[in-house]
């Protein structure tokens, strides 16, 4: 039986021929969709239909079943036939290749092709399916004038309901894939052989199980990497497939004479060797420029690919939540603070959460006192944002902002190290390593991008579960990653005695 070869078997098949066999004669293989992988096509398919809006009165292709697209293929002939002017997911085949095309639009005696994507601008690999809808639509008697990706515009400001035309660009790539036919051309038969084969192809793992995605094979084909291995080097910049190429899998066998950086070193001398590492006297002097009361502070956001909140953009984050530690001397006892926003307050236009919650933070913050983050860079990002929105609350927020100091800064510099903490310096691989007991696994939810598709989903009326009993969770949640936060700080003091 032919195997048809649809856009995504293409793009599978560029990105590595061994992902098209497993796709279509291992599917056994393929691991199970993920929550954040659903939310991604709900998103997708929302903004699918705002595009479609931007161009209204079309009418729909879809099939009723995606095995069989015979009748969206001749309903698209008919229509364009009959001078419809725009049609929702044309289909097209020839040659044994089939291709489905979010919109087509005619204007002014033009065909135009249009992809609508979810990103703020045109990646490499739209080009390549494009470059493939081009040439079945072109094969098949019904070749585009124009080519367009549509994709978001993030400069575009939310100010009640979302304008299709404002928030989506235009991009016209129509050269672009005119210019990759002969390579379409080249591709397609190779694939075609591949796909109809029985032979799995031999393909050694590369960048490419990385590149355009995180390929779902990947558990498969890297088996045979070594939990410890020379991935896992701290930013290895290609140190780490120069090795592999050589035959080095394991850190321990790294060379002695391979030039590594500081870091680097640490993370190799802590696995040969259990070795840990700890700089008492920069860490000393980074500490003892701290002030009491200390704040241990860190942010929750939500950063929709379509904002939900008049006044921000596309991909804005925007914090919904945040938890406070304040201890006010060495020795004294924690006051904990915190901040969660109501859902509804996204979707009322005369309230602004983000206000309530700068309400809320001149409450809970003093005058004095330097404020504890975990890679300050990105909480200090969001008060920015912050004192743009709200010119009138910019003093005092700027005046925080002056008073930030990033508990990342003795982890990332390899000032201290323990072996245990691999090629990270994150939060999560240094809690462990430094107090083994600190965990995050009694809390239902447990890690910063479930508590944001959470929360995001109680904003758009997509939550299912229990709303009271989730809150408390999304409350523990941010107020046990402060908490690690101060496990941190008293670790470093107590290590650090003269």
């Amino acid at each position: 039986m032919t195997k048809i070869i649809s856009k995504s078997r293409f793009v599978s098949g560029i990105q590595c021929s061994k992902k098209v066999y497993f796709d279509i004669h291992r599917k056994d293989l393929k691991p199970i969709i993920s929550e954040q992988q659903e939310l991604l096509f709900a998103t997708g398919h929302k903004i699918g239909e705002l595009a479609q809006s931007a161009f209204p009165n079309g009418k729909d292709a879809s099939p009723e079943n995606y095995y069989d697209f015979s009748k969206s293929i001749q309903d698209t002939k008919d229509w364009i036939d009959a001078g419809i002017d725009t049609i929702y997911e044309a289909a097209f085949s020839s040659h044994g290749v089939l291709a489905a095309l979010d919109i087509l639009h005619h204007t002014e005696n033009e065909r135009w092709a249009i992809e609508v994507k979810s990103s703020s601008e045109v990646k490499k690999y739209h080009l390549t399916d494009a470059s493939l809808q081009y040439w079945v639509m072109n094969k098949s008697g019904l070749k585009p004038d124009k080519f367009f990706l549509m994709h978001i515009n993030t400069a575009y400001i939310k100010q009640g309901e979302i304008n299709p035309d404002e928030l989506f660009t235009l991009a016209d790539i129509t050269q672009q894939v005119i210019e990759n036919q002969d390579w379409v051309t080249e591709n397609l038969e190779k694939l075609k052989t591949i796909i109809a084969g029985e032979k799995e192809p031999v393909v050694e793992i590369g960048k490419h199980c990385n590149a355009p995605f995180s390929c779902d094979y990947k558990h498969h084909c890297w088996k045979h990497i070594p939990e410890q291995s020379v991935f896992s080097l701290y930013s290895p910049r290609g140190l780490d497939w120069n090795l592999y190429q050589q035959g080095i899998f394991k850190i321990i066998d790294i060379p002695e004479n391979t030039p590594l950086n500081h870091r680097q070193n640490l993370q190799v001398n802590g696995q040969k060797n259990t070795a840990s590492h700890i700089d008492q006297a920069r860490i000393n002097e980074f500490l003892n420029t701290w002030e009491f009361p200390l704040y241990f502070f860190d942010f929750e956001t939500i950063f929709p690919a379509l904002p939900v909140l008049d006044g921000t953009r596309p991909f804005q984050q925007v914090p919904f939540q945040y938890s406070l530690h304040i201890l006010k001397q060495a020795g004294g006892e924690y006051i904990h603070k915190e901040f969660l926003a109501e859902p509804i307050d996204f979707n009322i236009s005369s309230v602004d959460p983000r206000k309530k919650l700068i309400e809320q933070m001149k409450l809970d913050f003093g005058e004095t006192g330097s404020i504890v983050a975990y890679n300050a860079t990105f909480e200090i990002s969001r008060l920015k944002e912050l004192a743009i929105a709200f010119p009138e609350d910019q003093v005092f927020i700027e005046e925080l902002i002056s008073r930030f100091v990033d508990l990342l800064v003795p982890f990332r510099n390899g000032w201290h190290y323990e072996p245990e903490m691999g090629g990270s310096a994150s939060i999560k691989a240094v809690l462990p390593a430094i107090a083994p007991a600190f965990s995050y696994e009694d809390l239902e939810i447990s890690n910063g991008g479930d508590a944001s598709n959470i929360f995001l989903s109680m904003i758009n009326n997509t939550f299912e579960g229990d709303f009271n009993a989730t809150r408390q969770h999304l409350l523990k949640y941010c107020e046990r990653d402060t908490y690690g936060m101060v496990v941190i700080w008293k670790y470093l003091v107590e290590n650090t005695k003269s």
